[in-house]
């Protein structure tokens, strides 16, 4: 199924700076951590469970 990870790894990095640039590259998100959370963030990093795409400061 296109969109999926393994395809997403194989795209040329290239064309991804053109799709951010274009607005046209949608990433799912599944969980985002706030900074005081860092230790559970790097646990599910660790673990592969989770991507990690940004970190909030506490009270965001």
């Amino acid at each position: 199924m296109p969109g999926e990870l393994e395809d997403f790894m194989r795209t040329p990095l290239q064309d991804l700076v053109e799709q951010i640039a274009a607005g046209t590259l949608h990433a799912q998100v599944g969980r985002t951590f706030h900074l005081d959370e860092i230790a559970e963030a790097h646990r599910c990093m660790e673990e592969n469970s989770a991507t990690i795409d940004r970190l909030e400061p506490s009270g965001s």
